[in-house]
């Protein structure tokens, strides 16, 4: 498995934090006992109000940065992958007329791409990158349907082989990478969907606001118990076998090996 230097879930933190925001805001508003019902609606409509204008705000914030991470990583990749030119000058600039040689031979046999085949072969042999790169991008459009594909595949195979252990890393990162994105853009996609229908974060708390409407009087705003919470001192767990023993047969049943007796 492949460890990423940063992780797409990173771009997605404010989210969170705004969600635990609100849950802590809204319980405390539920708790003051200072507030009437009235107050604490009021006080709630102002927070979901806020609530949403910073989510969404921090929504967009994520999907930004995720695009910029995967630039990065993108083009960490795109330079790992492309053949190292020697360092020495001289040696430099007779790759360079050795790659215009090479241009030269791909107008010249842009019908016959079994001579370039045999350049390329001979390239990989030797172990001259920067040849069989240059070859790897022109062939594939020379080449027929079925060709093409056989050549592209054991063109990708050779450029894995020819990578260092470093940029075969930055590689297979940048790759990962962007499984994840795809993974964190769904999520706070589907995150913004819930939001956009009314959903709001937050623990059930122990009452809750409902509005009634008494005959010939004005709606009235009103706190009760919030049949959904339940108190977790008082909360039991549930148990589904005893705690030792073997289960028997009812000694009632009169089945075989009980303790009761005919009369």
């Amino acid at each position: 498995m492949v460890q990423l230097s940063r992780h797409p879930k990173q771009s997605t933190e404010a989210l969170l934090a705004i969600d635990r925001w609100y849950d802590e805001a809204q319980r405390a508003i539920m708790a003051d006992e200072g507030l009437i019902p009235a107050a604490k609606d009021r006080h709630l409509k102002e927070l979901r109000k806020e609530y949403k204008e910073r989510w969404f705000l921090a929504h967009n914030d994520a999907q930004k940065d995720l695009a910029e991470w995967a630039d990065v990583f993108r083009s960490r990749a795109e330079e790992a992958a492309q053949p190292k030119m020697p360092k020495d000058r001289e040696a430099r600039i007779l790759k360079h007329l050795e790659l215009q040689r090479i241009d030269n031979r791909i107008e010249r046999y842009r019908d016959q791409p079994v001579r370039l085949l045999a350049d390329y072969e001979k390239a990989v042999r030797s172990g001259d990158d920067v040849v069989a790169h240059e070859l790897e991008e022109a062939l594939p459009e020379l080449l027929s349907k079925g060709e093409r594909a056989n050549f592209q595949k054991r063109a990708a195979e050779n450029r894995r082989a020819r990578l260092s252990e470093g940029d075969r890393k930055k590689i297979e990162e940048a790759e990962a990478f962007e499984r994840e994105r795809q993974t964190v853009l769904h999520a706070i996609g589907l995150q913004r969907s819930a939001r956009n229908s009314g959903y709001l974060p937050g623990q059930i708390t122990p009452t809750m606001l409902e509005t009634f409407s008494p005959a010939g009087r004005p709606p009235e705003i009103r706190e009760v118990p919030n049949p959904r919470w339940r108190d977790p001192a008082l909360a039991r767990p549930i148990t589904t076998q005893p705690r030792g023993g073997v289960i028997g047969p009812d000694p009632g049943s009169g089945d075989p090996g009980s303790d009761s007796s005919e009369t």
